[in-house]
């Protein structure tokens, strides 16, 4: 199966990457990259992918569904277990939309569309690296989540894999989200079930993450 992450951002920071599934529920990156905005991004990645091939999943790192009633009940569940875990700025990492920069929710509003568009049938899942880093043990009180490397997460990726910059990795790690999502892996969860009454302008959209769907309230 073939997937791509995304992790949207300003001028020269939008990562992007392509990858398959491997055995033991591993993950197999055979591109990545960066650009500066949504279209370049997709066109980029699905040039990446072999002749005829198409994808079954990809993470965008971006809120791609928001709630009519204030915060929503998964970015709760995400912020209070990282916490829980040590994360110095929980809300600093799943952030509430309306309080996102803008090349973060709007070029990630931007690339979903564009990639159904390109993909029909493509399932996606919002994701966050960061918050998944913490989720996974990886980022800890006493190493950052920006000093972990690809090679920290040898048990979740085939083969030596080196990146450039962040956001590459970023993207990789959307990659491994929509991996999770396509196998429904064991401890992880869809939060986007929990959710009440939210306005999804992008379509079906997903937000899978590994146990961190605990009751916020």
């Amino acid at each position: 199966m073939w997937i791509a992450g995304f992790d949207p951002g300003g001028k020269k920071k939008f990562g992007w990457c392509i990858a398959c599934d491997a055995p033991d529920q591993r993950l197999e990156v055979t591109a990545t990259g960066w650009t500066s905005h949504a279209r370049e991004a997709i066109d980029l990645a699905l040039a990446a992918l072999p002749h005829g091939a198409a994808l079954a999943a990809a993470g965008i790192d971006s809120p791609l569904c928001w709630s009519m009633t204030g915060s929503r009940r998964s970015d709760l569940a995400v912020r209070g277990r990282i916490k829980q875990l040590g994360a110095p700025s929980p809300g600093g990492i799943a952030q509430e939309p309306n309080s996102l920069r803008g090349a973060c929710l709007v070029q990630g509003m931007l690339a979903a569309p564009l990639l159904k568009s390109a993909m029909p049938g493509v399932r996606i899942t919002e994701s966050h690296p960061k918050a998944l880093l913490w989720l996974l043990g990886l980022a800890t009180r006493d190493d950052p989540k920006k000093t972990i490397r690809l090679a920290d997460l040898r048990g979740l990726l085939a083969g030596d894999v080196e990146v450039q910059t962040e956001h590459e990795r970023d993207a990789v790690l959307g990659a491994l989200t929509a991996l999770a999502m396509l196998e429904a892996r064991e401890g992880w969860h869809d939060l986007a079930r929990d959710e009440g009454d939210v306005f999804y302008p992008v379509g079906d959209v997903e937000y899978w993450m590994p146990e961190a769907a605990t009751d916020p309230h």
